[in-house]
């Protein structure tokens, strides 16, 4: 973040908003500071890294202002998602789709699936997002009848329904290569198990993964 500007929540929430408000019309925001002399200064790029970032874990002068600020935070990642998705599957249609560190959290799942299916999507990144047992849940109960799908990217997000993918992967025709790493954490013994047993014999099919076999 910008020092003495992104450590501020509310100062960050300002940026959040405009920045997100800006991407769901096609456009990028631009974030400009004021110098002593009264000039523009343009700052080139607000990164962004993790969590630690968001507006909600910024610094606040009125403590009680949080339960706010995360709501703001809540409603705009929401309304985000459920644009973004819809607005980059149909840019990729009939290919590939990079929705990597969208936020794309569950309330999003039921119109990112409806999306891949609406597109024929065929090349899915939603690496580093916020979905969880639900959201993957969601997802595997697309997998279970779509057909157009070859390549699915679930690295690092916060969880993985294991059971539903595992038995979406005996159902679905489609499916090529999926990448499960940076969710150790979230995929027990058993689930490795299902998973690997769900696409045994499968000729060329890479299940990408960073547990030991």
């Amino acid at each position: 973040m910008i020092p003495g500007y992104g450590s501020r929540g509310w100062c960050r929430a300002e940026h959040f908003i405009f920045s997100l408000a800006a991407e769901m019309r096609g456009r990028k925001a631009q974030l400009y500071g004021i110098k002593r002399d009264g000039s523009l200064h343009q700052y080139p790029k607000v990164a962004v890294v993790g969590d630690g970032d968001m507006p909600s874990q910024g610094d606040l002068s009125n403590p009680n202002d949080k339960a706010l600020l995360q709501a703001i935070e809540d409603d705009m990642i929401e309304a985000y998602g459920k644009l973004i998705v819809e607005t980059m599957c149909k840019a990729g249609a009939g290919g590939k789709v990079d929705l990597k560190c969208k936020m794309i959290r569950a309330c999003h799942a039921e119109a990112l699936c409806e999306a891949v299916n609406k597109y024929d999507v065929k090349e899915l990144n939603l690496g580093s997002n916020q979905l969880d047992d639900a959201g993957t849940e969601a997802i595997a109960a697309m997998l279970r009848t779509n057909g157009s799908l070859t390549h699915l990217d679930l690295r690092s997000n916060n969880g993985i329904h294991e059971p539903a993918l595992a038995e979406a992967l005996r159902s679905n025709t489609s499916l090529t290569y999926l990448d499960l790493r940076g969710n150790l954490g979230s995929i027990d013994e058993q689930g490795r198990d299902e998973l690997r047993d769900a696409v045994a014999g499968w000729e060329g099919f890479k299940l990408i993964h960073d547990w030991r076999l």
